[in-house]
C-alpha cells in the first residue's frame, strides 16, 4: 500500500469551524436541529468497510466513471470534499452523496475516508443534497438545488457551503446567478463553456440589457475579466454615487432592526411564513449589495 500523503481533507479546519458554527450560532433550534430536521451534522473519518453505496442509487455508472483520474487526484491533493452519509446501523452507513470518491478511496487502498454524517430521513433533502454534488451538474441547477434547501429546508448558507466544499461567500454568488434573466438562466445549460465565474460576474451587473449584450459575447469566449472591465465602466459612466457616510444613517437602522427582531425571538416571539420570505429577499437584497469579486 503507497504511503498516505498529508492529510486527507485539505479544508478539514474549515468544515469543523462552519459545521460548529451553524450548529451553536445565534440561530437556536432551527440551527441547532441542521436543515431544519431532526438530526445533526457530524463530521468524522469512517472505516471504508463500514460504508455501503446506495442500491437505488439512480447514477448506476458511478464505479465505472473514471475513478481512476479522481483517484491521482486525490492522492496528489487530498480529498477536498468529504463524502456525505447517514447511518443505517450501528457502524454501518450508506452514501448520500461522493460514491465516486468512496471507490476513488477504495482504488487507493485507504482504510478510512472523511464523511459528513447527516442524521435524517428526509427523501427530498437527501436527494437534493446529491444532486448538489454531482459532478456533471450544472451551476444554474446546483444552485436552484441549494436554494430549495435554503427555502424548504431551512438552510443556512454556512450549512451549504459545507455541502459542496465552498465558501458562505461563494454560496451567496452562486445563488445570485437565479437573478438573471430568464432567457440567459434558459441558454446557460447548454453554454457549458462558460464559466460559472462569467455567470456570476453577470447576475452582479444589475442591467439587463448589458447582461443580454455580454452574454452573447461569453458564448463567444469573454473572460471573467473583461465582464469586470464592462462592470467597471458602468459604473464610471453612471453618476457619482453618495458619500460612504450617507450610507451610514439607513446601515445604523438595519442594525436597529436586525437587534430589535433579535430581542423579539429570543422573547418568544416567531415569525410567520410572510416574515420569513420578507427576511429572505433583503437577504438577498444585500448579498446584491455586497456583490464583489472574491
Amino acid at each position: 500500500m503507497a504511503p498516505r500523503k498529508g492529510l486527507d481533507v485539505a479544508n478539514a479546519g474549515l468544515l469543523k469551524r462552519t459545521i460548529d458554527r451553524a450548529a451553536a450560532g445565534g440561530g437556536g433550534a432551527s440551527n441547532r436541529a441542521l436543515f431544519g430536521l431532526s438530526g445533526r451534522m457530524r463530521f468524522r473519518e469512517i472505516p471504508l468497510t463500514q460504508i455501503e453505496p446506495d442500491p437505488d442509487q439512480p447514477r448506476r455508472n458511478a464505479r465505472e466513471a473514471d475513478i481512476g483520474t479522481l483517484a491521482a487526484s486525490v492522492e496528489q491533493k487530498g480529498l477536498l470534499q468529504p463524502i456525505n452519509v447517514r447511518e443505517i446501523a450501528a457502524d454501518r452507513f450508506m452514501i448520500i452523496a461522493g460514491e465516486r470518491r468512496f471507490w476513488a478511496f477504495n482504488q487507493l487502498g485507504r482504510d478510512t475516508i472523511p464523511a459528513l454524517v447527516l442524521d435524517t430521513d428526509d427523501a427530498q433533502a437527501l436527494a437534493l443534497i446529491e444532486n448538489v454534488q454531482r459532478v456533471d451538474l450544472h451551476a444554474i441547477d446546483v444552485a436552484r438545488s441549494l436554494e430549495r434547501l435554503v427555502e424548504e429546508k431551512g438552510l443556512t448558507q454556512d450549512q451549504a457551503a459545507v455541502l459542496i466544499g465552498k465558501s458562505q461567500e461563494y454560496v451567496a454568488r452562486l445563488l445570485g446567478i437565479l437573478r438573471l434573466p430568464a432567457d440567459i438562466l434558459d441558454d446557460a445549460p447548454q453554454q457549458s463553456h462558460v464559466s460559472v465565474s462569467v455567470l456570476m460576474e453577470l447576475s452582479e451587473l444589475g442591467d439587463a440589457a448589458l447582461q443580454a449584450q455580454l452574454w452573447e459575447r461569453a458564448k463567444s469566449g469573454l473572460t471573467v475579466k473583461a465582464v469586470r472591465e464592462a462592470k467597471q465602466q458602468r459604473k464610471a459612466a453612471s453618476p457619482s454615487l453618495p458619500s460612504p457616510a450617507a450610507h451610514r444613517p439607513a446601515l445604523q437602522a438595519l442594525h436597529k432592526g436586525v437587534a430589535t427582531l433579535r430581542d423579539l425571538s429570543g422573547g418568544g416571539s416567531r415569525l410567520d411564513d410572510g416574515d420569513r420570505k420578507a427576511l429572505r429577499d433583503l437577504r438577498a437584497a444585500i448579498d446584491a449589495l455586497l456583490g464583489d469579486p472574491i
